[in-house]
């Protein structure tokens, strides 16, 4: 378990130790502030469009984040980092939990912060108090995060840095558009996660109720799907030659 926390530990403060991170954070609190200045063009929707734009800002930003591990592990496998890794009392399943931890830690904590942030601004705009809708909306989008890093670690693991990205935001984006293409079996068959399990922004925008069983077994879901993944990226991460 120690191993794990050490993995994982590196893998967020690298990524929470970048300016650029925070800089995106405030630019995210800038556009959903932005979108109060829309009463007269959204004929008075002005409030459901903040919320709106905060849940789909939030949502790529988790993408992103999750997306920095793709680049992350094939370059440590190209430059031998994690072959050095690897030779200690470290193994390669622990090294792949790490990873996964670690970047599930990075974006739960910029997501928060974008959260937190279009929270306060949402208040004090229109002097109101933040639903609970809203917060559960929120706290669902920072659960995806998930199954989408045990994603990100499959591709980085098996594909090099420059494929492994590309793959990751196609399968995201195919994981929110499960509702279509499960009607097709030929290009879905349960593979990939349905992230539109996590996707509530409707609801957070019009106050619809969000059921807290489901949200205990959407996460439970998440957990699960992430923890096979990784097993199933394990057994081919621990035939893969490493040099």
């Amino acid at each position: 378990m120690g191993e794990i926390i050490a993995i994982a530990s590196g893998t967020w403060k690298n990524i929470l130790r970048m300016k650029v991170v925070y800089f995106l954070i405030v630019c995210v609190w800038i556009l959903v502030g932005i979108a109060s200045m829309y009463e007269i063009l959204t004929i008075g929707y002005h409030k459901p469009l903040m919320m709106d734009v905060s849940l789909v800002l939030n949502a790529i930003a988790a993408s992103l984040t999750v997306l920095s591990v793709t680049f992350e592990i094939p370059r440590e496998l190209r430059q031998g980092v994690a072959a050095t890794l690897l030779t200690k009392s470290l193994g390669r399943t622990q090294y792949l939990a790490g990873k996964a931890v670690g970047i599930c830690v990075a974006g739960a904590v910029i997501c928060t912060l974008i959260a937190a942030g279009s929270f306060v601004i949402y208040s004090q705009t229109f002097a109101v108090t933040i639903a609970g809708t809203m917060l559960k909306a929120q706290l669902m989008l920072i659960i995806s995060i998930i199954p989408m890093s045990a994603m990100a670690v499959f591709f980085a693991t098996i594909f090099p840095e420059v494929v492994a990205p590309v793959l990751t935001i196609l399968a995201i984006w195919f994981s929110y558009s499960t509702g279509i293409l499960s009607h097709i079996p030929v290009l879905y068959g349960g593979i990939l996660p349905n992230l539109d399990f996590f996707n509530f922004r409707s609801h957070a925008v019009y106050l619809h109720p969000i059921p807290g069983f489901y949200m205990i077994l959407a996460t439970l879901w998440g957990i699960a799907y992430a923890l096979f993944l990784l097993m199933f990226t394990s057994f081919f991460f621990k035939a893969k030659d490493i040099k």
